[in-house]
């Protein structure tokens, strides 16, 4: 039987199985991942999610499949005694000065690790996560910066889908939403308390109580992105903000998208209809002297189309979305941004240098900011390209011969965090954060083709 049929066979059943974080509706049917040889049997996933490919691919789900087992195989071998998995370390630091006298955000690559393998369903009473956040708890359970508070918080945030530990309490699960127990809940807590505390103006920039640690500008997206993130997901459990916090969320993110852009068609994922939108990208810091903050490029859209879309489900509480939002004066303003954010990726489209072509870096990052945006979007096209066939076609080209991938691309210590941001991809571990999502946010049932 073909992977389509088989897939349209299971269709109806995998939308039953909505359970938070498991599932993301797609355009069409597909053949989804099995779950990794580094998970205990007892723990595996029997409600793997069946829609990670859509369109002409050359892998398959095996070699999918294959590349997350050798990657998290890879990434617990990298883990020090202490639990650590390193410190970042830069060539240069914001301002000027001695790289080597910067703060090293120490608790970073270590969340990052944490949150990566709880999203690829190690279980948390495995001994390497608990040496991880026990590392973490000892030194760091309150880190200076805002990256890294943000890190942790998705990381403890992820414990909540790590809780079953049998076959009959998994059953028993599906019928209720993911609860973080009580000391990581308390530790939840906390975290969104501190990070709240790190705003500076309307958002988060570095805020590692340094006198340099604003320079440039006191927010940028990259850094709003990874609080709003982690912010969304303790919001998905119970531990919310004030919507104020969200609409300068919306704000700020919208700020950095350029005022105009190349005339593109492109095809409403919800409606199937054409439009024509400005290819319209978002920046780093928007207006910045330096050409790679102040100019669009890849990574920086697709985190500014996650914020959008993250911030409109939390200010109508994720119901009655089309009646509670249409209201808003800016309501087809925010809708243009999403659709022109959209265009210019379709327009400037790279199945993995971040575009759009100049002197670029984060390669592997830019990967998965655009799954974090695609899923929360809920569409697998980006105009007409299969984004997870094309994009994990060239990741798994890229990953070495003992599991890791490492572009220098990005900071040290590359090969964790590229091996990270690759598994975090090709595990899809933004699918399901909004249920039934929809690019235009306006409806709480998914539209017909994504039934």
């Amino acid at each position: 039987m073909s992977i389509t049929r088989i897939a349209r066979a299971s269709l109806m059943a995998l939308f039953l199985l909505a359970l938070f974080g498991l599932l993301l509706p797609a355009a069409s049917p597909s053949m989804g991942v099995t779950h990794t040889a580094a998970v205990a049997e007892d723990d595996a996933d029997d409600d793997e999610p069946g829609d990670f490919f859509e369109g002409e691919t050359t892998f398959s789900a095996k070699e999918v499949n294959k590349a997350i087992g050798r990657g998290m195989s890879w990434l617990r071998k990298k883990q020090s005694r202490s639990g650590s998995w390193g410190e970042v370390v830069a060539s240069a630091i914001y301002g000027g000065g001695d790289p080597n006298k910067a703060y090293k955000h120490p608790a970073g690559p270590t969340a990052l690790a944490l949150y990566t393998l709880l999203k690829c369903k190690v279980p948390t009473r495995d001994p390497l996560v608990k040496k991880g956040f026990a590392y973490i708890k000892k030194h760091w359970q309150k880190p200076t910066g805002s990256y890294e508070t943000s890190v942790l918080l998705l990381a403890v945030c992820a414990t909540a889908d790590n809780m079953k530990t049998s076959r009959a309490s998994k059953a028993k699960a599906k019928k209720a939403k993911p609860k973080l127990s009580g000391e990581f809940r308390k530790w939840a807590g906390k975290l969104v308390d501190h990070l709240i505390s790190k705003r500076v103006d309307r958002g988060w920039r570095y805020q590692v109580n340094d006198p340099g640690s604003t320079h440039g500008g006191e927010n940028d997206l990259s850094s709003m992105q990874l609080a709003a993130l982690a912010l969304f997901s303790a919001h998905q459990l119970g531990i919310k903000v004030k919507p104020a916090i969200w609409e300068d969320i919306l704000t700020y993110s919208m700020e950095q998208q350029q005022d105009a852009g190349t005339a593109k068609e492109y095809v409403d994922p919800a409606t199937k209809e054409k439009r024509t939108s400005a290819a319209r990208g978002f920046s780093y810091i928007k207006g910045d002297s330096a050409p790679k903050h102040g100019n669009p490029c890849g990574s920086m859209t697709a985190c500014g189309l996650a914020n959008v879309m993250m911030a409109r489900f939390v200010l109508t509480d994720g119901a009655r979305q089309a009646k509670t939002w249409a209201k808003r004066a800016d309501a087809q303003k925010v809708q243009q941004s999403v659709y022109d954010g959209l265009a210019w990726l379709d327009h400037n489209w790279s199945p993995f240098d971040n575009p759009p072509g100049q002197p670029m870096s984060y390669h592997i990052y830019y990967l998965y900011s655009l799954e974090r945006a695609m899923d929360l979007i809920g569409d697998n096209l980006v105009g007409k390209h299969a984004w997870y066939s094309e994009m994990g076609q060239e990741l798994i080209n890229r990953q070495n011969a003992d599991g890791h991938w490492k572009t220098d691309s990005t900071h040290e210590p590359k090969d964790v965090l590229d091996t990270c941001f690759a598994l975090l991809f090709l595990k899809r571990a933004t699918k399901g954060a909004i249920p039934f999502p929809s690019v235009t946010g306006g409806s709480d049932e998914p539209p017909a083709e994504n039934r």
